[in-house]
């Protein structure tokens, strides 16, 4: 708004108001004081001010966010896991069996053993990895947004 603005703005306000008319206002000191306290307002450097000083907690919650994707993905993935080892030891139960029908139980006992220990790895290897993908997916949501 311009001094003209404010200053007709001032104008009709004086002429409406009952107060006003009683003691008129002095309008040439009252537009100039409002034109002299008039803020110089720089929107770029506002809003890069305030994203400084919402960084820390943008962060912060980003953080949080972060380790919540990781927990519930980590609770998800462990979900199936109880069936996925019965249903595993009940397969090398029956593969000792037979193995042990047609082969000495040491060496049956071994095979089912081993098989057993690369399953263990396997897994392992498996949900080490989420937390890392994880991450890795979080990352690229990051860069993508910068």
């Amino acid at each position: 708004m311009d001094r003209d603005d404010r200053r007709a703005r001032l104008t009709a306000h004086s002429a409406g108001c009952s107060e006003c008319q009683e003691e008129p206002l002095p309008l040439d000191a009252v537009a100039s004081l409002l034109e002299d306290v008039a803020p110089d307002l720089d929107p770029a450097a506002l809003s890069r001010h305030t994203f400084a000083r919402l960084q820390p907690e943008l962060q912060r919650r980003a953080m949080m966010i972060g380790w919540q994707q990781v927990a519930i993905g980590l609770l998800l993935a462990l979900l199936p896991l109880p069936f996925v080892l019965a249903y595993n030891a009940y397969f090398l139960r029956l593969a000792y069996d037979y193995l042990s029908a047609l082969l000495p139980a040491t060496f049956a006992a071994y095979l089912v053993l081993s098989y057993a220990a690369s399953l263990l790895l396997l897994f392992a290897a498996t949900y080490a990895a989420i937390p890392v993908l994880l991450v890795q997916r979080r990352g690229h949501k990051h860069t993508a947004l910068a």
